[in-house]
């Protein structure tokens, strides 16, 4: 790193000044000339990597966010299940956590979010100039890194790139901390730009900025939204920084969080494609679960046609029915399952390219303003109620369905019981019995499940932030994992709470580094170890 800083340096010292240096340099909101000759093509190349790196997708190698993700999160969230019977069906699903897919992420988000956030910083914060450029890549780098220390716990975040021949990892408590600092900073940047440039288009970012196309406004929104879901994220574990946090995401002055479909984070996928797509379809390694099938099926969801496909299968009792995989089960051999539902007609492969990858939605963000409401929060800006219809609302527009009306009018149907015609011993009775409409006399605990599972059903596909919320409220109710091989890891009734860390880090030079992070987790280095945010008590 030390070398890398260095040859940076000499680079720059020998690149002459112009005329305009003092001017420009004067203006923190503004290259200078030099470094728009100098380092712009690098910045340039920066903020894709790290936009596309959130979910796991800047190389396009499709496996890489196959074993980042979708071995992992995406089932362990209830979303998808694999019909592949991988490592002699013992993985993941069963629990048997495989060490060189529960790795990958670690050094992934360390690769693609910190190391090109780290050179931003280099060459735009540490020399006073191009701070909304700074801010852009520093909410960028929130987005990705909450998703890992949401997998692993304790991770290498403050410390990152300082040199020394070891690296500290920070508590989750101090990296949470962290983040709503840095989003002050980011939305402070954001704000004085507007404020001092009369613009509102990032000029630096403009045919860079995969996201927003460098337009500061729905920046802001992000990163104030980005503020409501950390807050909601901590709640149980200090609801009076969650509440603080959650009213600031909301104060206008800060300019708003995303509240239309028109500003969802969304990442396009014309070059990288989109590797759930490629999954479901070359692949053919995932496959809608069991959980997707009993709640979407029960609660006759408007969306299921858009998020699945039904079954080709030639059973009588699954043809052309939509049909999902429990989580746990012996699948003995692919063939026996992989023509249940597969995904919707938005992710075929025909699609690999036009599909965008979905960060965060407007649908989201209205559920997390709902359950503040619950907590008591102040400037949510309506009702429990209105926003939680708000979210069905604006998630049914997203996926273009209509019936939206009907659909939270509904209070009697509920999730459907599973069965599984391959083998009867996977049937299993329904795990909720909640339903769609409102009741305002319900208790809070009843009214939060209803928010938590629609947010689950209109958060789809991104089974990251689907799992940290299920582990964080345990909503929705999922079926029970039928097998559990994790020898005693990993408590049946309370499910998977985290990854291990990685191997190679607790037996390589920085292993001193890594044991005095176990120390901040609740117990040992485990995945049936809950994670700081994870109390395991009541939601209220």
């Amino acid at each position: 790193m030390k070398k890398i800083l260095y040859t940076i340096w000499v680079g720059l010292t020998i690149i002459s000044c112009t005329s305009d240096f003092d001017k420009y340099n004067a203006d923190p909101y503004a290259l200078t000339n030099d470094l728009k000759k100098a380092d712009w093509l690098y910045i340039k190349s920066a903020f894709p990597q790290m936009q596309q790196s959130v979910y796991y997708n800047n190389s396009g190698g499709n496996w890489e966010f196959q074993i980042a993700q979708n071995l992992n999160a995406d089932i362990f969230s209830g979303y998808l299940t694999p019909p592949t019977a991988f490592n002699n069906d013992r993985n993941n699903a069963n629990y048997f956590m495989m060490e060189g897919w529960n790795e990958y992420a670690f050094g992934m988000y360390n690769n693609n979010i910190m190391k090109p956030w780290f050179n931003v910083k280099a060459q735009t914060l540490d020399k006073g100039e191009a701070l909304e450029t700074y801010a852009v890549a520093l909410i960028l780098k929130i987005a990705g890194m909450h998703k890992s220390t949401d997998l692993y716990g304790p991770i290498i975040y403050s410390q990152y790139g300082k040199g020394g021949t070891t690296t500290p990892y920070d508590s989750q408590e101090a990296i949470y901390t962290q983040f709503f600092e840095e989003l002050d900073e980011a939305v402070k940047y954001l704000n004085e730009y507007l404020l001092t440039t009369n613009k509102e288009d990032l000029e630096y970012l403009k045919g860079v900025d995969l996201i927003y196309d460098g337009n500061v406004k729905k920046w802001l929104k992000w990163a104030n939204s980005l503020r409501l879901r950390l807050a909601i994220r901590v709640s149980k574990v200090n609801p009076t920084l969650a509440k603080q946090q959650a009213e600031k995401a909301l104060d206008s002055q800060y300019g708003g969080v995303i509240d239309s479909n028109s500003d969802n984070v969304l990442v396009p996928t014309t070059n990288m494609g989109h590797p759930l797509i490629v999954l479901a379809n070359d692949y053919t390694d995932t496959r809608m679960s069991a959980d997707m099938e009993s709640i979407l099926t029960g609660l006759n969801d408007p969306r299921l046609s858009e998020y699945f496909s039904k079954a080709t299968d030639e059973d009588v009792n699954i043809k052309n029915k939509y049909k999902g995989i429990r989580q746990g089960i012996n699948l003995v051999s692919k063939d026996l399952r992989v023509k249940y539902s597969t995904l919707g007609s938005r992710y075929d492969i025909s699609r690999r390219n036009i599909t965008p990858v979905i960060l965060m939605t407007a649908a989201e963000v209205y559920f997390l303003r709902a359950e503040g409401v619950l907590r008591g929060w102040s400037s949510m800006g309506d009702t429990a109620e209105n926003l939680y219809r708000k979210g069905v609302e604006t998630s049914m527009e997203q996926w273009d369905v209509s019936g939206a009306s009907t659909y939270l009018a509904d209070d009697t149907s509920k999730p459907a019981d599973y069965t599984d015609p391959k083998n009867t011993r996977y049937n299993a009775p329904a795990a909720s019995q909640v339903t769609v409409k409102w009741n305002d006399s319900a208790s809070n605990e009843e009214k939060l499940e209803k928010i938590i599972t629609q947010k689950w059903i209109a958060m789809f596909p991104d089974g990251a932030e689907a799992w940290a919320e299920f582990r964080r409220t345990g909503y929705p109710k999922l079926l029970p994992i039928e097998e559990n091989y994790s020898s005693g890891e990993i408590d049946s009734n309370i499910r998977i709470r985290r990854l291990s860390f990685p191997q190679n880090e607790e037996t390589g030079s920085n292993k001193s580094e890594v044991l005095k992070a176990v120390s901040f987790l609740k117990g040992k280095d485990s995945p049936g170890t809950r994670l700081w945010w994870d109390t395991g008590g009541s939601n209220f």
